[in-house]
């Protein structure tokens, strides 16, 4: 690609659309647009308005700074610092785990069980970037949030992204390892969420690279076959949630028989169940805290 040569808009799509494909890269062509949308400044309906428009010298460097980290197989989140979530923007970078698209039905089955119109304390665990807790504050105006993740990256854009949302001023951020910074405050919750590293050890190598080999490996496994942080987030649960409260846990393929026979183990929930998504994979294990324990 040289600066020499004239690159309309078009021209350029469809030869880095190429050079990603030749280097294995999925989604090549949206790649490319998404890239170039973002060093012009644009949505990416708007590369298609200005399809025989010419780049200027500074956007073509910039396209190309970031075709090579995407040939690197870089996640497009990062690149792009930014990752749609529950229809909020928000920020993400190395460091955090990209929001994906199927703990939308962790939420999804959280807001189906809480009032609006009462007030509430949820605790959201593994919080990385934020994800689940703002969207769930922002859904449920009267909620108030204690948030908690291990690492002080993901918790510095989960602050930056609280900062820039409705309902995000609700939202407390703790960094610590599960209960352990909620554990000296007391008070009960009516919900715990989580979504916790669960890809067993044996399964890491058979990620793709985007993921093995960006995004932070103590956000994606855990030891026990994946369950190692859902045994724990299950057997701490009885003491910080209120009788008739609700622990809901996003979990990996596989893994949802193994996850309801720890809850039932647990002895403090009464009602134990999951919800599938999309890909038909029971994906959230929902278990209601009984009168007892």
């Amino acid at each position: 690609m040289s600066q020499k040569d004239t690159w309309t808009v078009g021209r350029l799509i469809t030869w880095a659309q190429a050079y990603l494909e030749k280097h294995r890269i999925g989604s090549a062509r949206l790649s490319a647009e998404l890239m170039l949308a973002q060093v012009m400044g644009l949505e990416r309906v708007g590369l298609y308005m200005r399809y025989d428009q010419p780049l200027n010298a500074a956007e073509l460097a910039g396209f190309k700074e970031l075709l090579i980290r995407r040939k690197r197989h870089e996640p497009m989140a990062y690149i792009l610092g930014r990752r749609e979530f529950w229809g909020l923007d928000l920020k993400v970078g190395p460091g955090v785990l990209v929001p994906r698209p199927e703990t939308e039905h962790l939420v999804e089955e959280a807001i189906a069980r809480l009032p609006q119109d009462q007030d509430i304390r949820i605790l959201d665990l593994c919080t990385g970037s934020g994800a689940v807790a703002l969207a769930l504050a922002h859904e449920l105006p009267r909620a108030r949030v204690t948030a908690v993740d291990s690492s002080r990256q993901a918790l510095a854009y989960a602050n930056e992204n609280a900062a820039g949302l409705e309902g995000g001023g609700r939202v407390r951020f703790l960094k610590g390892s599960l209960y352990d910074p909620v554990a000296a405050s007391g008070g009960f919750f009516e919900m715990i969420t989580a979504n916790p590293p669960y890809v067993a050890p044996g399964e890491y190598q058979e990620l793709s690279p985007e993921v093995r080999d960006w995004e932070p490996k103590e956000a994606l496994w855990a030891d026990d076959e994946g369950l190692e942080v859902t045994r724990n987030i299950i057997f701490g649960a009885g003491a910080y949630l209120r009788s008739g409260g609700w622990l809901l846990i996003e979990l990996g393929a596989g893994q949802a028989q193994k996850a309801m026979a720890l809850a039932r183990r647990a002895g403090v929930f009464e009602d134990i169940s999951t919800a599938r998504d999309l890909a038909d994979i029971e994906r959230v294990l929902i278990c209601q805290r009984g009168d007892y324990g």
